[in-house]
């Protein structure tokens, strides 16, 4: 059901079948190994699998796995983003554009390296470097 709601491109309807089939020997291997009786979370599960090479047998399960573990992380950074961009709209009254929205939204959500970037050396940069003269 995992695969189906969330990730149906990463699966072909064949990889679903053989998903099922790999979950029922999983099962009964999880009942027979000892290793994998006190596991409690996904990340000790994926661990013990590469541990045990287990991971090449079970290689739709694994995969899974490993994109069940990466979902948080993709979600915190959309979510990130979107309050950002809500910041930078509602203080600049939605009148920016898309290019200078992004822009904004970089420097806000990268703020603790554009933090330390030093503006006296910025303007520094700018004034050496030679004008651009531009012919009409």
């Amino acid at each position: 059901k995992l695969v189906e709601k969330f990730y149906p491109t990463d699966f072909s309807p064949s990889d679903l079948k053989a998903l099922e089939i790999e979950l029922r020997y999983f099962q009964n291997d999880m009942h027979r190994l000892p290793c994998f009786k006190d596991l409690t979370t996904l990340p000790q599960l994926c661990q013990q699998l590469v541990e045990t090479t287990l991971a090449e047998n079970y290689h739709l399960l694994y995969k899974l796995i490993q994109l069940v573990l990466t979902l948080p992380e993709s979600t915190a950074t959309t979510e990130r983003a979107f309050s950002c961009m809500r910041i930078i709209k509602n203080r600049l009254r939605s009148t920016i554009a898309d290019e200078f929205l992004a822009d904004c939204m970089i420097l806000h959500i990268e703020r603790e390296f554009a933090n330390n970037i030093d503006n006296a050396s910025i303007i520094e940069e700018f004034k050496s470097s030679k004008s651009c003269r531009v012919k009409f």
